[in-house]
Parts: C-alpha cells; sequence; structure tokens
C-alpha cells in the first residue's frame, strides 16, 4: 500500500510539474510571425508576398489594427480572382502559408490572408467575441478588392463563423465561401470541461494569451453564432463545404446545419471519412486542387458568357 502511494504521489508530481511546464512554455508561444518572419518566409519563393496594415474606429475611440498578406496582382487590380484565407482559433494568417508557396495557385488568383481581430499582429490579445463585429472588422478587406471579377472567401474552423457573416453582409460581392471545417451551428461544438475552468477569474489571467483568446471566443461562440441566426438566407454565394467526419472538435453535424440553412445557396459538400479537424493540414493538396476546380469551373462560365455575347 505504501509503495502504491509512493508510486501515485510520483505520478501525480511529475504531471503536476509537467502541466506547469506546458504552461509556461505557452506563455511563449503566440502562433504568429512577424512582417520579417514573414518576409524570410517567403525569400526563395518566385512570388512575395506583402504585409498590409489597417485600422478600423471603435466607438471607445480606440480603432483596431488589421494586419493582412497578399500576393501581388500580377495583371492589374481588376484582372484576378482573389481568395481570401480565414483563419481559425487559436492560430494566425501564418495557419496558410503553404498555400502561398503554391504556384499554380498563384497564377491563378491573388491570394489573400488577414489576422483575425486579437490574433496575429491585428491588436493580438485584445479579443472580439461577436461575429458581426468580427466581420464588420474585416470588411475593409472585401472593400479593397471590390473591383475583383471573382471573390472566393475561405474560412477555417471559427474562421467559417466570420465568412459565413461577410457573406451575409457581400450577398453581391462574396461569389464563393469554401468552409473548411467549420463551426456554424449553436452548439454543434465540444467544449471541454477545462474550459469553463479558465474562465474563472482566479485562473483566467494565468491563462496564456493566445489560449485566452481561442478560449474567450469558445465560450461566446454559441450566443455569437444564435446572433446571427436569422441572417443565413441572405446567402446567395455558391457554396462548398470540406468537413472529416471523425471531426470531435467541430462536429460533421455542422454541415447538414448549413444545407438546412443556406436556402438561396447552392451547396456542394465533401465529407472526408478519416479526417478529423486537421483538413488544412493533412489534406492540403486535395483542398487546394478543390479550390482550382472551383476557380476552373468560373472560367468556363466566363468564357461561355463571353461567346454568348459575342454572338449577339
Amino acid at each position: 500500500m505504501k509503495r502504491f502511494l509512493r508510486i501515485l504521489g510520483w505520478a501525480l508530481l511529475t504531471i503536476f510539474i509537467l502541466s506547469i511546464g506546458v504552461l509556461v512554455v505557452a506563455w511563449f508561444v503566440d502562433s504568429r510571425q512577424s512582417d520579417q518572419e514573414l518576409a524570410e518566409e517567403f525569400q526563395g519563393q518566385l512570388i512575395h508576398p506583402s504585409v498590409h496594415y489597417y485600422q478600423v474606429n471603435e466607438r471607445s475611440g480606440v480603432p483596431r489594427t488589421i494586419r493582412f498578406m497578399e500576393t501581388p496582382a500580377l495583371r492589374g487590380d481588376s484582372t484576378l480572382p482573389v481568395v481570401l484565407f480565414v483563419h481559425g482559433a487559436p492560430s494566425s494568417l501564418s495557419f496558410f502559408n503553404e498555400f502561398f508557396k503554391d504556384s499554380t495557385l498563384l497564377n491563378r488568383a491573388q491570394l489573400v490572408a488577414v489576422d483575425r481581430p486579437g490574433y496575429g499582429y491585428s491588436d493580438f490579445g485584445r479579443v472580439e467575441t461577436s461575429i458581426i463585429r468580427q466581420a464588420e472588422l474585416l470588411q475593409p478587406l472585401i472593400d479593397r478588392y471590390r473591383k475583383a471579377p471573382y471573390l472566393m472567401v475561405v474560412g477555417s474552423s471559427y474562421g467559417g463563423s466570420v465568412s459565413a457573416r461577410l457573406a451575409m453582409n457581400n450577398p453581391g460581392r462574396v461569389n464563393h465561401v469554401v468552409f473548411v471545417s467549420s463551426a456554424l451551428g449553436p452548439g454543434l461544438e465540444r467544449t471541454y470541461s477545462i474550459s469553463y475552468l479558465a474562465d474563472s477569474p482566479l485562473i483566467h489571467w494565468g491563462v496564456p494569451p493566445l489560449l485566452r483568446l481561442a478560449n474567450d471566443e469558445k465560450l461566446a461562440h454559441r450566443e455569437a453564432l444564435e446572433a446571427i441566426l436569422p441572417d443565413w438566407p441572405k446567402i446567395r454565394s455558391n457554396i462548398t463545404m470540406l468537413h472529416g467526419q471523425r471531426d470531435d472538435l467541430v462536429y460533421p453535424t455542422n454541415v447538414s446545419f448549413a444545407q438546412q440553412h443556406l436556402v438561396n445557396a447552392r451547396v456542394k459538400q465533401f465529407l472526408l471519412p478519416e479526417n478529423r479537424h486537421d483538413i488544412v493540414f493533412n489534406k492540403r493538396q486535395y483542398m487546394t486542387e478543390i479550390l482550382l476546380d472551383i476557380l476552373t469551373r468560373r472560367d468556363v462560365k466566363e468564357t461561355v458568357r463571353a461567346k454568348s455575347m459575342a454572338v449577339k
């Protein structure tokens, strides 16, 4: 019995020390790259993206700063389709770096990725739990590419929620939305018990900033999704959904939720039987092929339309 208690005591002490170690390390992990680090990341690439910032005024008087990265519009601002990537949590625009290195995709579209409010270098640590407000803060990006012939928004996980709101607000501008492992239906995602513990006053401010951001969003997510629930019929974009059938973080039932509420949109779905919440990492090439297929179908339609107008 004494030996058992001794082993148990050492085991608990080891777990405690490891937990403290992980917490300390997490304080120094912010899942983002500085402008200089991004420049070095793409130094050997044929096409170098550039980093930009803009500000949006707040009622509090303290403006919000938003950082985004874009590839050059090779043949003029109004020639190439635009693909805008919106990340989940915890993350930053660097989550999509590999797409910005894909020459096939780069030749077909101008790529843009944004640090959502509070993440990356968009006022890191300054949380915004309202999906409605997050979309308002990203609206200047939609306006920036208003002359683009085609605008596709790709939202991953929580980024899908914000992408949905952008499509609701811009039914005439957003042509296609790709939801990747996206949390769209209120309550259709896992919330771990530790999330509520981390939100308690005594512990909240001891949680590393990046995890605190994600946790604050997570606990407010159901209410934030309920706030946009009446506006799903406003989406008139074409929709493509990619979701892992084994996703136990953001449930696959989000796909059926979206199909039920996207009453004015054409929906195409890809349910991946072996995947969890890992599609961007483990199925990046497959995801790229879907993006290219969307762009190809768009090109075919434009060619047919142009020929039709020429005949007339």
